[in-house]
């Protein structure tokens, strides 16, 4: 995961912030039902703005529903303490979840380097995930989550989690200046796009540069996952990411 416009918080403030979002997500997994997994969870690391953390795979389909969703209830409640110590504070998360092997050896210098971490990256830097929260209201959507085609196919479209495929917007993940262009799916769970899409609505990013960039909204609704070969998934959480 990873906080949206981190630096735009005050400079005092920072290190707090970053220390509540951990905390963040183990009141999340509490909430429901899933402390065990947060308990277990593999590789964690804090990146200062985000968070990163592996899963077993049987606990995957628990990443997007009811997960997400919690998450979402339980950063309302965090903005409200948030603006009672500064009004200028603010925590809202992007989120992605991939599916692929990664090692998980014990040795922290190597756990979970590989393609699908990167993978998980970039889906996390895609212009879509950006796009979406750039065009919610802050007061609103305080997350978003992007998942990989992979993860869609295997957790979501396989019916192996309560959030149902229609509430996924089919999106072209892709990274400026990076060799990254993938079909991958974006979940809101309390959306509040501008333009007012329908439910199930297809969002694009507009090329770079052209006139009206931003998100484009192509028809349906909006929702996210994460799973590893060596027996764990990735998982970013805080602003915005995920991998396996």
């Amino acid at each position: 995961m990873d906080t949206v416009k981190f630096s735009g918080n005050p400079s005092a403030q920072l290190p707090g912030l970053s220390a509540r979002i951990p905390q963040v997500l183990g009141k999340a997994f509490d909430r429901c039902g899933l402390a065990e997994i947060w308990t277990e969870k593999r590789f964690p690391q804090a990146a200062g703005d985000g968070y990163v953390f592996g899963v077993r795979p049987e606990h995957v389909p628990f990443l997007v529903h009811p997960l997400l969703d919690e998450l979402q209830q339980v950063l309302q409640e965090e903005d409200a303490r948030l603006r009672s110590i500064d009004r200028k504070l603010r925590m809202r998360l992007r989120a992605s979840i991939h599916l692929g092997p990664v090692p998980d050896s014990g040795d922290a210098g190597r756990d979970r380097i590989g393609t699908p971490t990167n993978y998980t990256f970039r889906l996390l830097d895609s212009q879509p995930i950006k796009n979406a929260m750039g065009r919610t209201e802050p007061d609103v959507t305080l997350l978003a989550a992007i998942v990989s085609q992979r993860l869609f196919d295997d957790v979501v479209a396989a019916g192996y989690t309560a959030t149902h495929p229609s509430q996924f917007a089919e999106v072209m993940a892709e990274v400026p200046g990076k060799d990254f262009k993938h079909p991958a799916w974006l979940y809101i769970p309390r959306n509040s796009l501008w333009g007012d899409p329908p439910p199930g609505a297809r969002v694009e990013a507009a090329p770079p540069g052209s006139p009206g960039a931003g998100t484009v909204i192509h028809g349906d609704n909006i929702g996210g996952s994460s799973h590893r070969a060596s027996g764990h998934g990735t998982v970013n959480v805080v602003g915005g990411n995920q991998y396996g």
